[in-house]
């Protein structure tokens, strides 16, 4: 905020400069165009804080609905961008609306506020399939199902671009919560060592070597997850596949879906394109 009124102050100063040394040519109106030049190069520019300082200054020159209407379309265009930057996606997406539906604006913001309202409209989407997962992954450690949540917020933390100013809020959660669950496990294992140490060998070994067993035979413990060949008619069935397929079993009330390794997800992929469908269901992983 400080930046666009200094910047008014600025072009206020020159436009005033300008309007004295041409006031015999019109004055008003080649401050007016001057100005209302100078506000459309912003805007090719996407610096919308300077375009509004422009249209400003253009309306006060002379004001008419070309002028207010510019102004009040950069206005929004540089609210969205604040509300964006605040995760506020709900409210950007009322401002880009104003934007776009402002009459006698610029056809140039407009397109770019659709631009913007697209994104803004994916950002949702993917922060909601997102937290959907932390959430999922959460539940499933506390129903002591510490593997299929460490998988499912591995998925969460693969996720391109989740480190980025628009999801930082989910990644700090995600991170968190494998910080946590990493902790429990570490303190669970000392405390297992701590008994084995007084005296408790036999059940201990019987315990672990249950354990391995079980491990052993689980391809989600061991990390084999490509035994399946990831071709379909050619075509590769890639991590983002896998990721969204773990994403429609999820949405489809499925709760252990994490446990299914990636060569499970391929199967059921697989299975899925047999039946002509791009979305697998539960029974696809039984076939």
């Amino acid at each position: 905020m400080k930046k666009t009124i200094s910047l008014l102050v600025t072009i206020s100063a020159s436009m005033m400069l300008l309007a004295g040394c041409s006031s015999s040519n019109g004055g008003d109106s080649g401050l007016y165009n001057t100005a209302m030049d100078h506000g459309n190069s912003a805007v090719s520019k996407k610096d919308y804080s300077q375009a509004l300082a422009y249209f400003t200054s253009a309306n006060d020159a002379k004001s008419d609905k070309s002028a207010k209407a510019n102004k009040e379309q950069a206005q929004n265009l540089v609210d969205a961008k604040k509300s964006m930057n605040q995760l506020d996606f709900d409210t950007a997406r009322d401002q880009l609306n104003d934007a776009i539906n402002q009459s006698n604006g610029s056809s140039q913001m407009k397109s770019q506020a659709k631009s913007l309202l697209k994104k803004v409209k994916k950002i949702k989407s993917n922060r909601s399939d997102l937290n959907k997962s932390v959430k999922n992954a959460s539940d499933m450690i506390d129903n002591g199902d510490n593997t299929a949540g460490m998988s499912l917020l591995k998925t969460v933390l693969d996720f391109k671009g989740i480190d980025g100013q628009y999801y930082s809020d989910i990644y700090k959660k995600a991170v968190n919560l494998l910080r946590d669950n990493n902790s429990s496990a570490s303190s669970t294992n000392t405390s297992s060592t701590s008994s084995d140490s007084n005296g408790n060998n036999s059940n201990s070994n019987d315990s672990t070597s249950s354990n391995s067993s079980s491990d052993s035979s689980n391809p989600a413990a061991n990390g084999h997850f490509d035994i399946e060949s990831r071709k379909v008619d050619g075509k590769t069935i890639t991590d983002s596949d896998i990721s969204k397929a773990r994403q429609d079993l999820t949405d489809q009330g499925v709760k252990t879906v994490a446990a299914w390794s990636d060569n499970d997800i391929v199967k059921a992929i697989k299975n899925a394109h047999k039946d002509g469908r791009t979305t697998i269901k539960p029974s696809d992983i039984k076939n």
